[in-house]
């Protein structure tokens, strides 16, 4: 007999609890009654996640993935950690007198291909990752090295691994800071913390469960935190180790309308969000209160999107009136505008290029990304390539590579010629 076994009135307790998790109480209790177990009927969701953990470790010991060359080493510092706080970025008194900037010649190096479009991607802090997620419910880790330098071998696959643990589309993704944790966040209502230096784990072994679909997710830099916009009002702040939940319950600070997307700043002082009320709010980041809205911002529409610039001093932002928007965070004036795109019904999902030189956006009247000047707010290219809508645009941090949504199942990764 193993001593370490654990014991039958364990287990009907580890039962009892995650049937009161589940909210069927009513049935916990019947069950409490019928063996005589002892328990406390307090909610908790540790058997499934045990399930959990007992499900990923067969999948790791039955998976033939080759993870093993990936440096995923916990305690060695990242060079390229403080890359994005090198780059001088975008600063409003460059607009002076400014001219447009030759875009870049993006060349498509790369697609893979989901079941079903394509909704959103991400690169890692350090640029050598990117993920994307897709209506499908899967994500795709990639390899972005492999992506840029195609060998045609037959160890040349730049897809790391698919993961599977959503029940519907994907709606957004974040990299925690270490580089060793991919988040995502679904339709069913859930966020998922999928474990990458884990050799052949496709599942998550660890999750968030909300009340509502979840619609934008992002890491505060410090890792010890996870901001979640879902289709209510209300601001979620997770503590990742503690997985506690904390709400603004301030009625005057929340939305009037879902939250479309949520984003922290660079250093994470402050961090914004867009909804379908047509406003932005900007947040204190250590008090969870709003201290700036943005009424109004795309006249009364829906509004996509937020993005910092890296100095924290500008806001991006995007809407259902077909413009993109550069706002002053300080005075709350709008700086420049981006029109030659259209944007009418869907959630686009523009970026910034690495170095904040360009703007990229999908079009609705069009399969194109279309590419705008920062400083002059001039349209200087049409990057085409797919063949539906492109719904998001990812750029790498460290170079002009980018990678767009679609669609049409297809992410592509695209790179210009000097970077590739």
């Amino acid at each position: 007999m193993n001593s370490n076994r654990i014991t039958e009135d364990e287990v009907l307790s580890l039962i009892i609890s995650q049937l009161v998790a589940y909210g069927y109480s009513a049935v916990a209790q019947s069950v409490a009654d019928a063996t005589g177990a002892s328990t406390d009927m307090m909610p908790s969701a540790k058997l499934s996640e045990l399930l959990q953990i007992a499900k990923d470790k067969n999948e790791e010991e039955d998976s033939d993935d080759d993870y093993s060359g990936k440096d995923f080493d916990r305690e060695t510092p990242r060079d390229d950690m403080d890359v994005q706080m090198n780059v001088s970025g975008f600063d409003a008194e460059s607009m002076r007198n400014a001219q447009p900037k030759t875009a870049p010649e993006y060349n498509q190096l790369y697609y893979t291909q989901h079941k079903g479009p394509c909704r959103t991607a991400i690169f890692s802090s350090d640029g050598r990752f990117a993920a994307t997620g897709s209506h499908d419910s899967s994500l795709k880790l990639l390899d972005v090295n492999k992506m840029k330098n195609r060998s045609g071998d037959a160890g040349d696959k730049p897809v790391i691994r698919t993961l599977y643990d959503h029940l519907e589309q994907v709606n957004d993704l974040s990299f925690h800071p270490n580089g060793l944790v991919l988040a995502s966040c679904s339709n069913d209502q859930s966020i998922k913390l999928f474990d990458l230096s884990k050799t052949g784990v496709k599942r998550a072994f660890r999750y968030l469960q909300d009340a509502q679909p979840v619609n934008s997710i992002s890491f505060h830099p410090s890792g010890d935190f996870l901001l979640a916009g879902t289709k209510d009002a209300a601001v979620r702040i997770y503590d990742v180790k503690t997985l506690q939940c904390y709400t603004n319950s301030s009625n005057a600070d929340m939305h009037r309308g879902s939250i479309t997307q949520i984003r922290y700043s660079n250093t994470g002082k402050i961090f914004a969000t867009s909804s379908l009320d047509g406003t932005v709010r900007i947040w204190d980041s250590t008090s969870s209160h709003c201290v700036k809205v943005l009424d109004g911002a795309h006249g009364g529409t829906a509004v996509s999107s937020v993005r910092f610039t890296n100095n924290e001093k500008y806001l991006m932002t995007a809407g259902l009136d077909s413009t993109v928007r550069l706002w002053d965070i300080t005075s709350g004036k709008v700086l420049m505008e981006y029109k030659g795109h259209e944007q009418r019904v869907q959630m686009l999902q523009p970026a910034f290029s690495y170095n904040e030189d360009f703007i990229l956006i999908g079009d609705e009247a069009s399969t194109d990304v279309v590419c705008y000047d920062t400083q002059t707010g001039a349209l200087v290219k049409r990057v085409p390539g797919h063949n539906n809508l492109v719904r998001c645009v990812a750029a790498s941090p460290v170079d002009n590579g980018i990678l767009t949504c679609s669609d049409d199942y297809r992410a592509r990764y695209f790179n210009a010629p000097n970077d590739a």
